[in-house]
């Protein structure tokens, strides 16, 4: 079996709560998104001409109507494009960690029982040996075949891109 592969599963697992983390983040950034307001736009506005080009004190210019559409539109095109990463960021993690529960779900009861209660849970490997009534060598070898066969899986997609 590749190694590589197995490393790749092996980081998969350790980095499960890492991507759940990121995932809940993104789903409240997408459900609140932070966005450029008019007020700020305003702000930008008012600052915005050269020092010593000699404005006088209230005095708008014709072009300030254009400049503020500009820059609504300019505000609309950013907001738009980091929802759409933070989008495209969220389905990419929301991917990869519903492949790996389900590669999980396919394997023999006692196998997935060990990785989610090492893995997921963060159960000490004693605990589980003797909930399961084994050693802990033995849970260790369970864990290890269960790797191997996710990193079998894993490799039936890597072959087909």
């Amino acid at each position: 079996m590749n190694t590589d592969m197995k490393k790749h599963v092996v980081q998969l697992l350790d980095t499960y709560h890492k991507r759940a983390r990121q995932i809940a983040v993104l789903r409240y950034e997408l459900s609140a998104p932070v966005k450029i307001t008019e007020e700020e736009m305003i702000d930008t506005l008012q600052f915005a001409h050269q020092e010593g080009t000699g404005h006088t004190e209230g005095h708008i210019s014709n072009k300030t109507p254009y400049i503020a559409l500009n820059y609504r539109e300019k505000a609309g095109l950013l907001n738009a494009e980091v929802l759409s990463e933070i989008s495209l960021e969220l389905m990419e993690l929301e991917k990869e960690q519903q492949r790996l529960e389900y590669y999980i779900s396919l394997l023999e009861p006692r196998q997935e029982q060990v990785l989610r209660r090492t893995c997921f849970e963060k159960a000490a490997q004693e605990a589980v040996a003797e909930e399961l009534g084994v050693t802990v060598r033995r849970v260790q070898d369970i864990k290890a075949q269960a790797i191997s066969e996710l990193a079998e899986m894993y490799g039936l997609i890597t072959g087909r891109k």
